[in-house]
């Protein structure tokens, strides 16, 4: 289920690396009264994701069960998006270390642990096969959002969170303050990665550009060198 403020008559679709975890707390700390707090029973790690609010692709929601409510959505950049997504799960999770992936697979399909950045995104779908994590996290906006921001009646860009806080403090007849979880990661820049990398990256989020195309636009600066795909 998507996430709803409780007796708001609004309801906020997550998407990953997009202010997700932040916003659940946030959400959370609104529904219960009290922030959520990491927990462990029967030896598993219950967090915010597993064990109050889930991040289900938009063909897996009850859409019946949001008509005649409020349909919140956070976009980003999808190439933003996805350099966000390397930086915090495989720098600084390491979620593609030796320890976390099948290394006979990895070699198998010709790649190597801790990728760096151009590695990743030129491999990018051999990635995604090796990790469930990698693969939530870098699944495309559409897979969260859907085919049409026309079913939102709220749409926030992550560069303008403070108009979304602004609205939920209405909402609820108090001030709100959105905090920042999962900020770990030393960031990169689109225009540090090689031409390859940013071809095959730009080519990966095409499909989301198209989705967002009234709010963000395909870049072809630093030598991505592909002026067809920024006039699609």
């Amino acid at each position: 289920m998507a996430v709803e403020l409780k007796n708001r008559d609004i309801v906020y679709f997550p998407m990953p690396k997009t202010a997700c975890t932040s916003l659940k707390m946030l959400f959370f700390q609104l529904n219960e009264g009290h922030p959520f707090e990491k927990y462990k029973k029967d030896g598993k790690l219950y967090h915010i994701h597993n064990a109050a609010y889930g991040t289900p692709t938009f063909w897996d929601v009850d859409h019946a069960a949001y008509e005649g409510m409020t349909r919140v959505a956070v976009i980003r950049d999808p190439i933003a998006r996805m350099l966000s997504a390397y930086s915090n799960r495989v720098r600084f999770h390491r979620e593609l270390s030796e320890k976390r992936i099948d290394m006979e697979l990895a070699e198998k399909l010709g790649v190597g642990p801790n990728p760096s950045p151009d590695a990743f995104f030129v491999n990018l779908e051999k990635y995604r096969f090796l990790s469930p994590s990698i693969r939530h996290h870098t699944d495309l906006s559409t897979t969260f959002l859907g085919p049409d921001l026309g079913y939102y009646h709220k749409v926030f860009r992550i560069e303008e969170l403070d108009k979304l806080t602004s609205f939920l403090s209405t909402a609820v007849s108090k001030d709100v303050v959105l905090g920042r979880e999962q900020t770990g990661g030393k960031k990169i820049r689109f225009e540090e990665l090689s031409n390859r990398a940013r071809k095959q990256l730009v080519m990966y989020c095409l499909g989301d550009y198209a989705l967002l195309k009234d709010h963000y636009s395909v870049p072809t600066e630093a030598g991505a060198k592909i002026p067809a795909l920024a006039a699609a």
